[in-house]
């Protein structure tokens, strides 16, 4: 069973989507050289619009629930699109006082952190969902997800000694929380590659996705632990911001696209 679509859900997918492309580049322009209120309430509107849209799309995708990719799936996806709007929120709180103290930032960022890593936990649930309905879990895509996860780990570790990444006491936290998002990319890309067959298109949408974030999480790094260059450069803010917000609209897109896939 697929969802047949009217001509209605896409207006309003489309909607989310100028909204979206409206709202995140007004936030990143409000919260340069830093977070004020105004940012705040910009990246709030921005997260609303992503969670807003997988929400939509859920519904939208309701005639396909029959379908056994679809709905564990969908669910996991819309809750990791709301972890994603809780982290938003809960690192950008100091925007909200004019003092903050250290206490209250450092509380914030691992807060903040840990929403985001429960979040793709939930995405990585997905995938797997994902993975076993198209019949592609077994002990050789398990094995091969371990080895390319571990591949990405040492290539983080490679560029954090090379470009010398002042981690200090976040060292732990932000290890772990890259082992998630390597698990959630590897993941992702071996739903694409599995779920190809099926639907082309949510496949394309989905590594694209992923790799959006992960290149968002990336580039999130230098802007906090990189050098003063780093830290300063709006360029790499625009980047960090812009992959992050598509990323997470194109990962909402899937939830719609994949009640095109049809395993009877």
């Amino acid at each position: 069973m697929t969802a047949n679509y009217s001509v209605s859900v896409y207006i309003i997918a489309a909607v989310f989507w100028v909204a979206e492309c409206i709202a995140f580049p007004i936030f990143i322009k409000a919260q340069w050289p830093k977070k004020c209120v105004k940012s705040f309430i910009w990246k709030m509107i921005s997260a609303s619009l992503f969670v807003g849209y997988g929400v939509f799309a859920f519904f939208a995708a309701k005639d396909a629930w029959g379908n056994k990719f679809l709905e564990p799936f969908a669910k996991d996806m819309v809750i990791g699109l709301c972890l994603g709007w809780l982290g938003d929120l809960l690192l950008h709180l100091t925007a909200l006082t004019k003092n903050p103290g250290k206490v209250f930032t450092a509380a914030s960022f691992v807060s903040g952190l840990v929403a985001f890593l429960v979040g793709h936990i939930f995405y990585v649930l997905a995938y797997i969902e994902g993975i076993k309905a198209v019949g592609g879990w077994g002990s050789k895509t398990i094995k091969t997800i371990i080895v390319e996860v571990a591949i990405l780990l040492v290539a983080f570790v490679a560029v954090q000694l090379v470009v010398k990444l002042k981690l200090g006491p976040a060292v732990v936290p932000v290890a772990l929380y890259a082992a998630t998002i390597s698990t959630m990319l590897v993941c992702a890309i071996t739903l694409a590659i599995y779920a190809g067959k099926y639907s082309w298109l949510m496949s394309v949408v989905l590594a694209v996705g992923a790799v959006l974030f992960v290149v968002s999480d990336g580039t999130l790094v230098f802007c906090l632990f990189g050098d003063d260059r780093a830290k300063t450069s709006y360029k790499l803010k625009v980047v960090n911001l812009t992959t992050y917000f598509i990323g997470q609209m194109m990962l909402a897109s899937t939830i719609l696209l994949c009640g095109h896939v049809n395993l009877y």
